[in-house]
C-alpha cells in the first residue's frame, strides 16, 4: 500500500510539473509572438 501511495504522489508531483512547464512555455511563446506582431 505505502508504494502505490508514494507512486501516485510522485505521478501527481510530475503532472503538477509538466503543467506549470506546459504554462510557461505557451506564456513565453504567447508574449515573444504578440511582440513580434506589434512591432
Amino acid at each position: 500500500m505505502a508504494n502505490e501511495k508514494t507512486e501516485r504522489g510522485v505521478t501527481v508531483d510530475l503532472n503538477r510539473t509538466s503543467l506549470y512547464w506546459g504554462l510557461l512555455t505557451i506564456f513565453v511563446l504567447a508574449v515573444l509572438f504578440s511582440s513580434y506582431i506589434f512591432n
